[in-house]
This record gives C-alpha cells, sequence and structure tokens, in this order.
C-alpha cells in the first residue's frame, strides 16, 4: 500500500511547488477575498447549511472543471505546448507548467470542499465527544469551538472553489494571447 501512496505524495507534492506553495495560495487576491465573504457570511457557515451546498454545487462545478481541463490540454498542439513549455515566469516554472497546476489545484480545492463536507457531515467526533466523562465540562466547549472552525473552513473551501473558476478563467485568457512562434503573419 505504501507503494501507492509515495508516488501519489510526490505528485502533489510538485503540483502544489508548480503551483507556489502556501505562499501562492495566502497571497491570492481570490483566496483573500474567500476569506472576506466567508467572514461576512458567518451566518451561512455557523449552521450546517453550508454542506448540502457544497454536495450540491462542487460535483457539477468539478465535472465543469475536469472537462475543461482536459480539453484544454486535448487541443493544445505540440508546438504551442512546446512554446510554452520553454517561457518561464518569474519563479522559474514554465508557462504550461503554470497553467497546468492552476487548473490543477482548481480540481483539487473542488475536491478537498467535497471530502470537507463528507467528513463534517459525519457523526464521528460528536459520537466521539459524547462518550467523553459528563464531568469533563470542557468537552462541550472543546466541540463547539471544533464545530464551527470545521465549518467556517469548509465553507471558506466552497467559497475558494467558486472564485477559482475565475482563475481558470483567466489562464485560458492567457493561452488564447499566446501568438504561435511559428506564425509569422503578423509580424
Amino acid at each position: 500500500m505504501q507503494d501507492q501512496f509515495r508516488p501519489f505524495g510526490r505528485w502533489i507534492s510538485a503540483y502544489f511547488r508548480t503551483y507556489g506553495g502556501w505562499t501562492a495560495v495566502a497571497q491570492s487576491p481570490l483566496f483573500q477575498i474567500s476569506l472576506v465573504i466567508t467572514g461576512l457570511n458567518y451566518s451561512r457557515w455557523i449552521k450546517e447549511g453550508w454542506v448540502d451546498l457544497t454536495q450540491t454545487l462542487i460535483p457539477t462545478l468539478l465535472g465543469f472543471s475536469l472537462g475543461t481541463y482536459a480539453i484544454l490540454f486535448s487541443l493544445l498542439g505540440n508546438r504551442l505546448k512546446g512554446a510554452m513549455s520553454s517561457v518561464s515566469n518569474d519563479r522559474g516554472v514554465s508557462q504550461l507548467a503554470a497553467v497546468n497546476s492552476t487548473f490543477f489545484h482548481f480540481i483539487f480545492v473542488q475536491v478537498l470542499a467535497l471530502i470537507w463536507a463528507f467528513l463534517f457531515s459525519g457523526t464521528a467526533v460528536k459520537d466521539l465527544f459524547e462518550q467523553l466523562p459528563k464531568s469533563w465540562i470542557g468537552a462541550h466547549n472543546l466541540y463547539n469551538a471544533l464545530y464551527l472552525a470545521g465549518s467556517a473552513i469548509g465553507y471558506l473551501l466552497l467559497v475558494y472553489s467558486v472564485l477559482l473558476v475565475l482563475a481558470a478563467a483567466m489562464a485560458i485568457y492567457r493561452l488564447a494571447m499566446i501568438k504561435d512562434p511559428a506564425d509569422t503573419s503578423s509580424s
């Protein structure tokens, strides 16, 4: 089983490095806007309504994302892929890898949001806290704090997933602006 987890971990790590890591996420205007929206909409995540919204919205968004990702990379010709591979951004990441990691990040966050909603709607943590001795008064407060933190994170992932549609659209827009290096008619 370990033979399958190591390569999986290496691929996730490679994507995240190419994307820019936690720094890129934290500095992203879309993530920061997601934080603001999450804070302003606290009444949406104090209750579990966000779970149903996530489980309804994200599968459709995920289907769109995977379809767009597959179509986009199947339509890119080898010359354009080669040209994009030869041009790097300020972090030394090729434009092709940057676009690829943007789309993968979009899909990865959507999957995280969906998994978070599945886990949050489960009862294992609640059942565990109910087994703690009734004399431990802090258990109820700790459970409420964990519940609110987990709910806020889940809602944040949902909002960020939706806003990442804009990042994917901008990646496609940037691709549309790339000129074929073999095309000399526009010079």
